[in-house]
């Protein structure tokens, strides 16, 4: 049996990270990642069975930058801190924004962002506006404010849209937030999935 090589796996992970972090996925293959190590190739094939595995380790690494930017105390509120932090992210990791947001990566970016969605939600656990909301109304609420939150994460990435500093952007996304909060905590009606009734668009048309 041939020697375990003395490159580990970890490494060879955290080089692919650290150029997709500054490059994206371009040029990102196993002999650059050989060049970087000082090393053939077999050491990488001997951890992993190929690049997609590698790739698949960046996805995972780069949601749990995210996770660690949505859980950074910026406001008093922790609701709000997960969305500042998620825009924060794109905005100051935007090659890791683009990378893990691409289309090559839904089916790996799903399976990590479930496991971050949990987290969130474990950290509002007991938060006080959600209280006397049933679940499907909590999920409405952070789903449409999952939408908002990403769609400005994704303008902010690409464009130099006006943004004075993290206050004013803490602002914004408290507004809107709310804005959406209003909109559902006294929907009783909401299902998952499902437009609302006639029964539940008329009754807030007499509102």
């Amino acid at each position: 049996m041939p020697p375990k090589p003395k490159l580990r796996k970890g490494d060879i992970v955290n080089i692919a990270f650290d150029h997709v972090r500054q490059h994206g996925w371009e040029g990102l293959t196993a002999r650059y990642l050989a060049e970087k190590l000082n090393s053939s190739t077999k050491p990488i094939y001997f951890h992993f069975g190929s690049m997609k595995e590698i790739e698949e380790m960046v996805v995972k690494k780069a949601m749990d930058l995210i996770l660690e930017y949505m859980t950074v105390p910026r406001t008093d509120d922790p609701w709000m801190d997960q969305a500042v932090g998620v825009v924060m992210f794109a905005v100051e990791e935007k090659y890791l924004f683009r990378s893990i947001f691409d289309e090559k990566h839904v089916g790996v970016r799903k399976k990590y962002s479930a496991c971050v969605w949990r987290a969130g939600e474990e950290g509002l656990v007991g938060y006080p506006p959600f209280k006397g909301l049933s679940g499907s109304q909590v999920e409405m609420i952070r789903r449409a404010r999952w939408i908002f939150t990403h769609g400005l994460a994704s303008l902010l990435n690409i464009s130099n849209w006006p943004l004075e500093n993290e206050t004013h952007l803490s602002q914004m996304i408290e507004r809107i937030s709310w804005a959406i909060y209003n909109e559902f905590k006294d929907d009783r009606e909401i299902f998952m999935g499902a437009l609302p009734s006639e029964k539940s668009l008329n009754n807030r048309e007499k509102g």
